[in-house]
């Protein structure tokens, strides 16, 4: 038994003094990382960093600075932290504050630190705040940045000799965009004067191998109303000779839906010039619909499902902006509860300028199309339609088909807050109906003028009423002229006496029984 102690006692020995060894050398570790940590601040001078970084920035965008602290961290990298820094505003902006953060984090590289120099690997902005105001020439308030120098740090008191920095300073402290930019919690306000200001919040942008020529990956993402995270992501390339960011590869994700889009900004320097483009062609019309709803270029009201091929894009200068979207529908199905639904094809083109006034107002287009097999949904219209048929003549089971249809076609243009029926047309098993009209956008009401045509077998049985052979035309079909007004949710029929009158068809004794009938209650 002596023997066996002995030999395990040789055995674990050795592995205790390794343990041994390796605490000694955690501890030392830790007693430099400590010493480090205490003794390296004294020998960094901050304020170096202020005489010297700031008025460079300073004179670069001609704004004055202010800081609110600067201090130094080690842990877990070192870092210069500055807090409540703000940029104010050019003089023709007097007032506005153009930038603000409430911490700016500037990472540094640990041995040139030591030698006493600032070298970033790494600019985070934490919470920052944009104001960009946009001028009545479409230019805004970064414009002047870079260009002749401005008495807008005029306002600052000198700096007292004891402060400036001194030559030998300067030389060893070099000023450089570091290659990793990262933004938190942003915030842009972009404010034109008579618009309502645009405000995008939760900004979240992140630029790496950031450099002057080659294209740099990055990814931005951000919150806007209506809408849940808005994210795009690939590269960029900027071109500082010619004022140019092109997008390359990049990927524009909204909800559950991702496209592709490519383009540039030219003229950053002066008046800001895009031309952006998205294009997908085959997107599900149901994820579509309440994105561009809350832009105006929808309406809320319509459940459209289907693939659709969808086009989109920005240009034109920044006071000049024209969004443009471009739809195409195949055999998609609509519900609406104030229209119609059936199975829908055609095309829609919207375009949207930039400026003052409402959406409506501003909204311009055009577009062509055709429903199947479907059914008016507005449900007065219907009811009335359906009593004035079964005036005419028409059994109850035909008044039930005028108010479907087989085919439905719609050609339509879009300008001054109206929408623009240049042709409708409606065909079912009793009757065909074509016309023309409008609705307007503000407060949907309409105002149509329809020839509805009895096909000629309901003529037939519709003959033996008492007022139908006065509507009959050449071709012995009963053909009624109708005008539709008032409000979409609940329009008046009438029938249309000047079109009677048109037609020689005489209105003593029946303009006072057919209004009534048509306008019902």
């Amino acid at each position: 038994m002596p023997k066996v102690a002995a030999a395990s006692k040789q055995k674990f020995a050795p592995r205790c003094l390794k343990f041994r060894k390796a605490a000694w050398i955690a501890a030392a570790m830790l007693a430099v990382l400590l010493g480090v940590i205490l003794v390296v601040p004294h020998f960094i001078d901050l304020g170096l960093f202020k005489r010297t970084y700031l008025p460079l920035v300073e004179e670069a965008l001609q704004r004055r600075i202010d800081v609110g602290e600067v201090h130094l961290s080690l842990v877990p990298t070192p870092a210069i932290e500055l807090s409540r820094l703000s940029v104010s505003d050019s003089p023709a902006f007097a007032g506005n504050t153009f930038f603000s953060a409430q911490q700016i984090r500037l990472k540094l590289r640990f041995l040139p630190l030591l030698r006493g120099r600032f070298e970033i690997s790494e600019l985070v902005l934490q919470k920052p705040v944009f104001n960009l105001l946009k001028q009545p020439d479409g230019s805004f308030n970064y414009s002047d940045i870079g260009g002749k120098k401005s008495n807008a740090i005029a306002g600052r008191e000198p700096r007292k000799k004891s402060d400036a920095a001194k030559p030998s300073e300067t030389a060893v402290v070099p000023m450089a965009i570091p290659n990793r930019v990262r933004v938190q919690e942003g915030e842009l306000n972009v404010i034109t004067k008579g618009l309502t200001p645009v405000n995008i919040k939760g900004i979240d942008l992140t630029l790496q191998e950031f450099t002057g020529g080659a294209p740099f990956p990055f990814r931005l993402s951000f919150s806007y109303a209506g809408l849940k995270t808005v994210a795009l992501e690939g590269q960029l390339q900027y071109q500082e000779e010619k004022a140019l960011l092109e997008l390359k590869n990049n990927r524009l994700k909204i909800s559950t839906l991702t496209f592709p889009v490519e383009g540039y900004v030219s003229q950053l320097a002066t008046t800001p010039r895009l031309s952006l483009t998205l294009n997908s062609e085959s997107v599900e019309v149901k994820s579509v619909l309440p994105i561009l709803a809350v832009f105006g270029l929808a309406p809320r009201d319509v459940e459209i499902t289907g693939p659709m091929a969808l086009s989109m894009s920005v240009t034109g200068p920044s006071n000049g902006l024209i969004t443009r979207v471009r739809g195409r529908f195949q055999d998609v199905r609509v519900q609406s509860k104030r229209a119609l639904k059936g199975i829908l094809s055609g095309t829609v083109d919207l375009r949207l300028p930039f400026g003052a006034g409402s959406i409506t107002r501003r909204l311009q287009g055009s577009g062509n199309l055709a429903a199947r097999d479907g059914e008016l949904t507005n449900v007065d219209l219907t009811r009335k339609i359906q009593r004035v048929t079964g005036m005419i003549g028409l059994t109850k089971e035909e008044r039930r088909e005028v108010t479907t249809f087989q085919r439905l076609e719609v050609d339509f243009t879009v300008h001054d807050g109206l929408a623009e029926f240049s042709r409708v047309f409606l065909i079912n098993p009793q009757m065909e109906v074509d016309g023309s009209g409008n609705l307007t956008l503000e407060q949907p009401t309409l105002s149509m003028e329809l020839r509805t045509a009895l096909s000629q077998q309901t003529s037939a049985r519709a003959g033996r009423g008492r007022v139908a052979t006065l509507f009959k035309d050449s071709r012995g079909r009963v053909v009624v002229p109708l005008k539709v007004s008032g409000p979409l949710e609940n329009p008046a029929v009438n029938l249309n006496s000047e079109k009677l009158l048109e037609s020689g068809i005489p209105e003593k004794n029946l303009g006072s029984m057919f209004n009534r009938l048509f306008r019902g209650r």
